[in-house]
């Protein structure tokens, strides 16, 4: 036998050899592959996460004393509020004549003058021109001037006068008080005639604190 065949005859035992050792059991590498060692012959088991000896930061399951972090409370959008109030408004209403036209204006402070309002009453009074026009009723918009005011800033068809236009023809109005509690703000909305008081409708709403607590909601008020 040459040299040449010497040395490939070798490192094919070996790698049989080699071969033996992964595919019988520790005892059976240790009696046919002798030239083993101990750690060789001992088959390699894979740990589950939470056996492995990581560094806290590097394991995939948390440790017995992990706490997940508080989970955020889902925060209700105003308008979803809006349109609760509006479908009570709508689902009690008795109106007195078959299409009525219905304004609205900026809900108050619950106080001895009635007359001061802020942002979470008017944002409540645009929510529900929407959320009532969505639900079939007739809504006059107040605001609503005669002509468009064309400025250099920008087109303007919105202007606050010092009362209702009559030529609207809107007989009822749609208005409310706004009450603190511990827990937020109770919203005491009712549609009323504006010629004899006649109430046609109520409804009655909580907005929890942590609502008016958030970002947007502090930034608009």
């Amino acid at each position: 036998m040459t040299e040449v065949a010497m040395k490939v005859y070798a490192v094919v035992a070996g790698l049989c050899c080699l071969a033996g050792c992964q595919l019988t059991t520790p005892a059976a590498q240790q009696a046919h592959c002798p030239t083993c060692t101990a750690a060789e012959a001992t088959p390699t088991v894979a740990l589950l996460p939470d056996e492995q000896q990581l560094p806290q930061h590097l394991q995939y399951l948390p440790g017995g004393n992990y706490l997940p972090p508080a989970i955020a409370r889902p925060v209700k959008p105003l308008s979803d509020y809006a349109a609760d109030l509006a479908l009570q408004l709508m689902l009690s209403m008795q109106f007195e004549t078959a299409e009525p036209t219905i304004a609205i204006s900026s809900f108050v402070l619950f106080d001895s003058q009635l007359d001061e309002s802020n942002a979470l009453g008017n944002q409540l009074a645009e929510h529900l021109y929407v959320q009532l026009q969505r639900l079939g009723v007739k809504v006059a918009d107040i605001k609503l001037a005669r002509q468009i005011r064309v400025t250099p800033r920008g087109d303007f068809v919105f202007s606050r006068g010092d009362y209702l236009d009559m030529q609207q023809q809107a007989a009822y109005v749609l208005s409310g008080t706004m009450l603190q509690d511990n827990a937020g703000i109770v919203v005491n909305a009712r549609v009323m005639h504006l010629l004899n008081k006649t109430v046609i409708a109520g409804g009655q709403i909580h907005i929890p604190q942590f609502v008016l607590a958030t970002p947007l909601a502090r930034q608009a008020m």
